[in-house]
Formats: C-alpha cells, sequence, structure tokens
C-alpha cells in the first residue's frame, strides 16, 4: 500500500461482503484483521478482495515471495524515475540536444513512476469514488497538458520517493515485532531415553522433553523437570535481572539459558506458547484502530472532493491552471490520516519491548483519558503468597528453634500458611521430622505427636481446647500484629517426661533445653505471616497521585482488617474488602456511570469480570493465565506494578503526540492550500511540502519509540 487511502480501499471492500462482522486494515503495519463468520464466507473469498484489489496476502509461500517482488518493484521505480530525471536535466544543461529528446526522457519518468498511481486512480473512478491518488493523478496530467512535463515527473518522483522514506521510517515501528521470530531456535534437542537428538522445533509435541544448555534459547513453554539454570526473560517479561530456576519451574520460550542446563518437558508448543502469543497480540494490537483514528478516516473521505472543488475554483478566481493544480498537490490529506496510526504503532511497539502488552489503538487511546484506578489486592499490590515476616520467641526458645517445632508439625499440610513456614525452615536449612501422628483442627490449626512430643500451631482457639495458656503479653503481642493484616500462629509443645525424650531426639534443638524447654504444654513462640507487598505497590500508588489520578481505591474479597492494613501502609484511603466478583463489577460500573474513565488493576480468574468491565482492564503476571489476558486491554508480562502508572503516562504521552500530528496537519495544510491559491509556491514545492508534512508526522509519533521508565 502506498497510503491510508488504500487501506480504508481494502476496509470498504471487506464491509461490503456478507459475513464480515469487522475489519481493520493499517497502512502502517500492512495488515489487516477480519472478524467474519466462517459459516457464511470462507476465508479464500476474503483473501480474494487483496488479490482483486492487486495485493498480496503474504500467509503462503508463494505470496510472501510475490511481496518481496513488490517491495524490489517500487524501490527501483523510485531510482529510475530518479534517474532519468536527473539524466533529462543534466543533458538540457550541458548540451544543444532538443528539447523533444529531454521532454520524452521526463514522460518516460511519468509514465514508470505514474503508472501505478493512475491505475489506482482510475479503478476508484470506476467505482465513482474519489481518493488520494485521483488527486494526484489529475494534477500530473493537467500539468502534462500545459506541457509542463518535468515538473509533472518531478511532482511524481517527489511523492514517490515520500512514500518510499516514510516506508522505511514506520519498519521501525514493527520490529518489536520482527525480533520475536528471533527468539525461537531452529532445532531443539529431544531428550529419547538416555539419547540426545537434533530436532527441528516445529516437530516438538506437548510432554517431550528437551535438553537446553547455556546460552541457547528456550522454544517451548515448559516445566523444568532436571536441573538447575539462570533464566534471562528480558525479551518476554521486561526483567532486567536474569531469574533463577530449578526442577518444577516453569519457563517459557524466547528466554535464554544464561548458566546451567535443564531438561523441560513441554507444556505448549508452536503456536500456543508464550512468545507466539505475544506476537499475535502484538500484531493484532497494532493493526486495531483507534476511535480518533476511524473519525480521521471518514473526515479524509470528504476531505478529497472539497479539494477537487477548491481547486477548481481557485482556476475560475485566477484563470491560474497551474495554480488550480499546485493546490490539488499541496492538498493531499496524507499527514494528517498518518497522525493516529502511527503513533498509536509506535506506542505499542515501545510498550511491548517493556512487557506491557497494549491490545489496539482504543485501549491506548483509553488508557491515556483515565482518572480513576482500582487495584485487587492478592496477587496485584501483594505477591500473592504469605510468608514468615515475624517470629516472637517465648521462654527463651530460638527462633530456629520455633520454626523446627512449626515446619514439623506442618510436614504433611497444605495449607498455604504451612507452605510458608516450610519455606522458612528451608531457607534456614533446618532438619524437618516427620511427625508420628497428624491431625488438622479445621479453622483452628493443627497438632502433631512426633516421638511423644505434642506439637500444637494454630489459632486462640485451638490453644483454649488444648488447655494451653497464653500469657498477656503474647497477647498483645498476636493483637499488634493482627492491626497490621498479618495472620499470627502460635507455637506449643510438650510432653509429660519432658527432659529425657527432648534429650533423646536428634530431631529437635537440644542446645537450650532447660527445665521449661519442654514443659507440659506451654507456648514457646508466635510466628506471623503475611502476604507481603510488592516492593514497588508503595511507590506506584505515589507515582499514580503525582500523576492526577483522582480516583485510587482498594477492592478485594479479603477481609476488611487485612485490607485496610495494607491500605494504610499504601496510602489508599478508599477500601472495599469482602467482595465477590460481581461486587467489585457493580462497584466499577457505578464509578463509570459517574463519567469516571476507570482502569482496573488484577491479576486472576476472579478478576476478570472486573477487567472486562472496567473502561480499561490491566492483567497483572498474566505469562500463561489466558482468562486474565483475554479479559484484560493490558497484559503486563513482567508482573512490575510499576508499570501501571507507566503505561498510563505512555496513554497520555500518545494522545499529546496524536493531538500534535492532528493540529500541525490541519494548519499545515490549511497554509499552504492559501500560498498556493496566491501562486506563492511551484508545483514542484508544492509536492516538497506536501511529502515533508508526512515526514515530520511520522517523526514525531517515532518520538513515543524511546519511552523509557517515565516520561
Amino acid at each position: 500500500m502506498t497510503c491510508q487511502d488504500c487501506a480504508n480501499k481494502i476496509e470498504k471492500e471487506l464491509a461490503s461482503l456478507n459475513g464480515i462482522e469487522e475489519a481493520s486494515v493499517s497502512f502502517v503495519t500492512a495488515q489487516a484483521i477480519v472478524k467474519y463468520n466462517p459459516e457464511a464466507i470462507e476465508v479464500t473469498a476474503i483473501k480474494k478482495v487483496f488479490t482483486s484489489l492487486g495485493y498480496a496476502v503474504t500467509e503462503t509461500r508463494g505470496s510472501v515471495t510475490d511481496a518481496f517482488e513488490y517491495k524490489y518493484k517500487e524501490t527501483a521505480r523510485v531510482f529510475s524515475v530518479g534517474i532519468l530525471l536527473l539524466s533529462s536535466w543534466l543533458i538540457h544543461l550541458l548540451t544543444g540536444i532538443p528539447p523533444v529528446i529531454t521532454d520524452s526522457m521526463a514522460l518516460a519518468a511519468i509514465m514508470i513512476g505514474g503508472y501505478p498511481i493512475a491505475s489506482k486512480a482510475i479503478k476508484a473512478l470506476i467505482k465513482r469514488e474519489l481518493n488520494v491518488d485521483a488527486l494526484v493523478a489529475i494534477a500530473a496530467s493537467a500539468a502534462i497538458a500545459i506541457g509542463d512535463y518535468t515538473e509533472a515527473g518531478l511532482v511524481i518522483f517527489i511523492l514517490l520517493l515520500g512514500e518510499f522514506l516514510e516506508s522505511v521510517t514506520l519498519a521501525r515501528t514493527t520490529r518489536a515485532i520482527k525480533g520475536l521470530a528471533s527468539l525461537i531456535p531452529d532445532t531443539v534437542k529431544l531428550k529419547r531415553g538416555d539419547l540426545e537428538v537434533d530436532v527441528p522445533s516445529s516437530e516438538i509435541k506437548v510432554g517431550d522433553v528437551v535438553v537446553v544448555r547455556s546460552g541457547e534459547h528456550i522454544a517451548i513453554d515448559g516445566v523444568i523437570v532436571k536441573g538447575d539454570a539462570t533464566i534471562d526473560q528480558s525479551l518476554i517479561t521486561g526483567e532486567s535481572i536474569p531469574v533463577e530456576r530449578s526442577s518444577g519451574d516453569d519457563v517459557y520460550s524466547g528466554t535464554i539459558n544464561k548458566v546451567g542446563a535443564v531438561e523441560i518437558k513441554a507444556t505448549k508448543v508452536g503456536r500456543d506458547t508464550t512468545v507466539a502469543r505475544i506476537e499475535r497480540m502484538i500484531t493484532e494490537a497494532q493493526g486495531r484502530k483507534a476511535p480518533v483514528e476511524r473519525t480521521v478516516d471518514r473526515f479524509a473521505k470528504y476531505f478529497v472532493p472539497a479539494i477537487l472543488i477548491l481547486s477548481a475554483i481557485v482556476f475560475l478566481a485566477t484563470g491560474d491552471v497551474r495554480r488550480a493544480i499546485t493546490v490539488l498537490i499541496v492538498a493531499c490529506p496524507c499527514a494528517l490520516v498518518l497522525g493516529t496510526p502511527t503513533a498509536v504503532v509506535a506506542a505499542i511497539g515501545a510498550a511491548a519491548r517493556r512487557g506491557i502488552l497494549i491490545k489496539g489503538g482504543g485501549a491506548l487511546e483509553a488508557v491515556g483519558r483515565v482518572n480513576g484506578v482500582i487495584f485487587d489486592k492478592t496477587g496485584t499490590l501483594t505477591y500473592g503468597a504469605p510468608k514468615v515476616v515475624a517470629i516472637k520467641e517465648v521462654c527463651g526458645h530460638k527462633e530456629e528453634d520455633i520454626v523446627q517445632l512449626a515446619a514439623v508439625a506442618e510436614k504433611f499440610s497444605e495449607h498455604p500458611l504451612a507452605g510458608a513456614i516450610l519455606d522458612k525452615a528451608g531457607e534456614w536449612e533446618l532438619i524437618i521430622a516427620a511427625p508420628d501422628d497428624f491431625k488438622v483442627k479445621k479453622g483452628q490449626g493443627i497438632e502433631v505427636k512426633h516421638n511423644g512430643m505434642h506439637i500444637v500451631v494454630g489459632n486462640r482457639s485451638l490453644l483454649r481446647d488444648n488447655n494451653i495458656a497464653l500469657s498477656a503479653a503474647a497477647d498483645e503481642y498476636m493483637k499488634d500484629r493482627e492491626r497490621l493484616g498479618e495472620t499470627a500462629l502460635i507455637v506449643a509443645h510438650g510432653t509429660d517426661k519432658c527432659n529425657d525424650i527432648c534429650a533423646s531426639d536428634t530431631h529437635m534443638p537440644d542446645a537450650h533445653i532447660k527445665d521449661n524447654f519442654c514443659c507440659s504444654k506451654e507456648v514457646c513462640g508466635v510466628i506471623s505471616l503475611s502476604d507481603t507487598l510488592r516492593e514497588s505497590s508503595a511507590e506506584a500508588i505515589q507515582s499514580l497521585r503525582s500523576g492526577r489520578i483522582a480516583i485510587i481505591a482498594l477492592y478485594t474479597g479479603d477481609n476488611l482488617r487485612t485490607a485496610s492494613a495494607i491500605a494504610r501502609r499504601l496510602g489508599i484511603e478508599e477500601v472495599a474488602a469482602g467482595l465477590l466478583p460481581e461486587d467489585k463489577v457493580n462497584k466499577i460500573k457505578a464509578l463509570m456511570e459517574q463519567g469516571n474513565t476507570i482502569a482496573m488493576v488484577g491479576d486472576g480468574i476472579n478478576d476478570a469480570p472486573a477487567l472486562a468491565t472496567a473502561d480499561i482492564g490491566i492483567a497483572m503476571g498474566v505469562v500463561g493465565s489466558d482468562i486474565a489476558v483475554q479479559a484484560a486491554n493490558i497484559a503486563i508480562l513482567n508482573d512490575d506494578i510499576l508499570s501501571v502508572p507507566k503505561v498510563i503516562n505512555l496513554g497520555r504521552k500518545a494522545l499529546s503526540v496524536i493531538r500534535q500530528n492532528l493540529f500541525f496537519a490541519l494548519v499545515f495544510n490549511t497554509v499552504m492550500i492559501a500560498l498556493a491559491s496566491q501562486g506563492f509556491i511551484s508545483m514542484i514545492a508544492a509536492a516538497v511540502f506536501h511529502q515533508t508534512s508526512s515526514l515530520m508526522v511520522i517523526l514525531n509519533s517515532m518520538r513515543l519509540l524511546r519511552w523509557k521508565r517515565r516520561f
């Protein structure tokens, strides 16, 4: 395609077909997104629209070849026209050859360069349409009719050269997509028994085990079944620091094994892998038009006939055909129609390279207008997994002693709090023996017996059932921790044969055995656990507040005490707790009905309804989460909560650039039309100014590619 008008023409043809529900064609990315009913129309009929208009659909090997041939033909056309015109000018300047020779060379240049323009203009006129090609064709024909062959040739050359430079410049905006294909290696080492066999990555199936060594790319999504590695995920998630992965951990396609060797069992292959899904998302996003872009397209449709009428008025008023031709050349609305799509594509590409996927121009435009952000708590502002945050010693026990007793009790428990205690024991490299007897007390905690010792880990209710006294000091400590939104677990133990059993148990600490170490049924410590805040959550909230976000709220299904404690630490004033998914939806709808533009930030299946309801849904940490990706308008792959204020800033910056582009294009065109109608600029100057305005708009949009951490 040579301009946005080409894309609009394809869109119109597609929309006229029965069975087409939605069609969006982007000149900037040279791609079409078509939503259709397969029962009403076949794919071959859709492809026929493109081929009938002279375009190649780059899905098969043959059509890819055709597309490359077309690209090189256009490049050759620009240089051929330029060489012919330059030769014509030099011959006329340096020799006395009759003008008919140089005029013939100029006409040859016009025919070579003007053929595609005239062809598309004629097709449009046959369908009773007017487009930019028609304006240029009429202007060139009029110049030829009055004998200005060189001027006509130069006008066509400048327009072709400008389009060529535009395509080169715009190519930078699609590198975020093209670079993804190179992340998948051509071959992988498939493990078959004790052997490793090199096979094409396209032949890997779910369940296969592949070996990945240092420096190699990972071709599939999978789970490490053997080995340890340091994985660089920066190209997928934007994380700057490689992460440690070992047996049982998930890894993703497109990442790089920096250190170590691992065996990975494939869980997703081919088009289902993370890198393939990201590529599709970016491709589709860059092709979706923003509302303002569609408005400009409709405006441009009426702009072309208006310019023809204006040109005719200039000719009738002045009698100067050159002025009328100059108006036609300078008034082409290319800069106007390029202003929005170039900014959208550049912004989406810049965000994608940093692990933020924006699903289309509409989402980018909407996020730039957000004035309220609603956060989920668990997994969004917090990590979503409890951790041991404090240990209170009672009766002289060491912290290690308390954790070891609790870990023995929780060894076979599947409760999330048990996992946090066991993680702490593992962090301290403590030896954890298996209990002899294991009893879960629902809603209270757990009791076990180990080598005659009775260990109790749980809440106050469990202590009362076991006739264990809790000191006033310990109770007050627990209340303080609970006011912080933490869960306080009491650890108690005892036996009737205290000292003998403790001393003989090699799996229990003995360095601090005293008369009261194993005294019958006494509390020996309190372990506080909490779903810890992300390190950057407070900074993200502060960034939003300083960025003029009027509404910042926390909506969670957790209890009010915990939610309020988290909100206080983050400086969030509005808190709604104990909410079901439908409750979140209703509260968000109420805010939107008040005229606010609301973004919902969540991370899981339970947040999907709210993500879909809000003006903008932002899904956190969604590598592998299809539901969150589908429900949200924006997906943050790197799990960085700071990406929320960043993407809002990016949306605002993109809107600002779009407004700058449209204002510049309208003012520039108005001024140039006025100058052309007064005879102050020539046809050649008009062509130069016309292409300069387009390039200025493109270059302004490309500033968004340099988007960094903040604006």
